[in-house]
């Protein structure tokens, strides 16, 4: 962050406070469009209290449109942005699941139904220098999903439930957030963002607790028209701050930081402020004009290269990344009271990032590579370095064996799993499964569900979750290697949803989320 004395001694001038009524989010882009709104999917529900908790009427969507999120780099095309806000509103349904003991899955139903995600940028490819058309149009397709609104529709109690304590607590466990922002007021100008603010209840509510608790503040202004300007060789290239506008944005909005409470702290301030400049609304695809935006920051996403590959004890030759573990565990859903089993574990990856997600749950490995080879004792000392709850067991086994899956079940009281999460081998570690075949680790696993399923000493829960990934190469169609209709009704399974995650030009492995019912 640039800070010079001046500013500081400008921003110390003023003491203030702020807060609105206006909620924001992510957005997902299409390349044929622009700019676009995008709910997601539409499923039903049946749950009768979850849906009487969330479901509600309203008349004001702008009114309500609240956060504003800050996704992490798309560093590899294809690689995250279609698991975003996947990740997110599993990880959402998760928080509000544990906070008002509700059902996670009709949640993330009723949130699919009731949430949009919009772009707040609209960087225009045809004002790309030295740039064709095409790298352009995908360069600007990368920069405009970056930030995006989350907006709700149709839902009080919705709005109500979703405080800025719920999301913060929700982006802390998600990998692909880099930031949440709530959004305090909208204007053209600074006189209408000192209007909207000074008429919001959550303003008033932010100046009381900053005078209170003498939180420490500052306030950050970052300009983003500007990089549509044919000057300009990339999207981002050149910095959104500029000091001399940081001040005169600081003594325009005078009124409102005049009385915030609190010593300016620069570095490390306990009530961060953004000033956003060059954003788009979050109703309006077609409108041009653009805004400023006044915001807080909420919360980081998850820190999850604590458990990057290179920083583990236990180390392996085709380790799972940080991230994609702590996608599929917000994918799955996981919560403290549940437990969860990883039935090709490896080293752990999955199970490390279940523990950082949830610090309570429970869970389990299975492992058919011997302690010889994957030293059982150096997960333990992954997860005990962190200050991690380590697995109950990583057994030494098979999965398709009965005996290994009862072990299994017995550490856990001897009962049904809430969550099977895993990244099944793809190389040498299926060779080592007499009865695991290469690229058959799903339809094997299916299998074993429906073998323990119809035993009636069933591995995996009514309700449950079972999220894994699923390879797919170069000629081949996911159609192909997903299990049949009957295979899953005899397991009683059914497919909820699926991405695809591009490896390379010959690789992709997608994601597969299933509900045991």
């Amino acid at each position: 962050m640039i800070a010079s004395k001046a500013a500081a001694k400008s921003i110390q001038i003023q003491t203030g406070a702020l807060f609105s009524l206006v909620q924001f989010g992510y957005f997902n882009f299409n390349l044929h469009r622009q700019r676009g709104i995008v709910p997601l999917a539409t499923k039903t529900t049946s749950c009768a209290a979850t849906s009487s908790l969330l479901i509600s009427r309203s008349t004001s969507s702008f009114a309500y449109a609240k956060y504003l999120i800050y996704w992490r780099g798309e560093h590899k095309e294809g690689y995250s942005e279609s698991f975003r806000q996947w990740e997110f509103l599993g990880a959402l349904s998760a928080t509000i699941a544990t906070i008002h003991r509700v059902d996670a899955t009709e949640t993330y139903h009723i949130l699919e139904r009731r949430v949009s995600f919009v772009n707040a940028f609209a960087f225009d490819p045809t004002k790309r220098s030295g740039l064709d058309l095409r790298q352009a149009v995908l360069q600007a397709g990368i920069y405009n999903t970056a930030l995006q609104y989350m907006s709700l529709h149709d839902s009080i109690e919705l709005r109500s439930i979703l405080t800025p304590e719920v999301m913060a607590i929700a982006t802390k466990r998600c990998a692909l957030i880099h930031t949440l922002y709530q959004v305090l007021s909208v204007g053209m100008s600074y006189s209408e963002l000192i209007d909207q603010s000074l008429k919001s209840r959550a303003f008033g509510d932010t100046i009381r607790s900053n005078q209170t608790n003498n939180r420490s503040w500052a306030l950050y202004r970052h300009e983003y028209s500007f990089v549509n300007d044919y000057n300009s060789p990339r999207f981002g290239k050149n910095k959104t701050r500029s000091e001399s506008k940081e001040r005169a944005a600081i003594l325009a909005l005078a009124p409102l930081v005049k009385d915030f409470g609190g010593n300016v702290n620069l570095k490390n301030p306990d009530c961060p402020i953004y000033l956003l400049e060059g954003l788009r609304d979050d109703i309006s695809v077609d409108n041009e004009e653009l805004y400023k935006i006044l915001c807080i920051k909420l919360s980081s996403g998850a820190k999850h290269s604590i458990m990057a590959p290179s920083s583990r004890i236990c180390k392996t030759t085709t380790p799972l990344c940080s991230i994609a573990a702590h996608i599929v565990c917000n994918i799955a859903m996981i919560r403290d009271d549940e437990a969860v089993l990883d039935p090709f574990a490896g080293s752990a990856a999955t199970l490390l990032a279940a523990s950082l997600i949830a610090p309570e749950a429970q869970t389990v490995g299975i492992e058919v590579v011997s302690d010889a080879l994957l030293s059982r004792e150096n997960i333990r000392r992954d997860f005990s370095t962190r200050g991690l709850k380590p697995p109950l067991a990583v057994i030494e086994g098979d999965v398709m064996d009965a005996t290994v899956r009862n072990e299994a079940r017995k550490l856990i009281g001897d009962k049904a799993f809430d969550v099977i999460v895993t990244d099944p081998p793809w190389g040498r570690r299926e060779a080592a499964s007499k009865m695991l075949a290469v690229d058959s680790a799903l339809s094997s696993l299916i299998d074993v569900i429906k073998y323990n399923r119809l035993a009636g000493n069933p591995i995996l829960k009514k309700g449950g979750r079972l999220v894994i990934f699923q390879p797919c190469h170069k000629g081949q169609r996911i159609e192909e290697l997903l299990p049949s209709d009957a295979q899953l009704q005899s397991a009683g399974l059914q497919l909820q949803d699926m991405k695809e995650q591009r490896l390379n030009d010959g690789l992709s492995r997608w994601v597969l989320s299933f509900l045991s019912v």
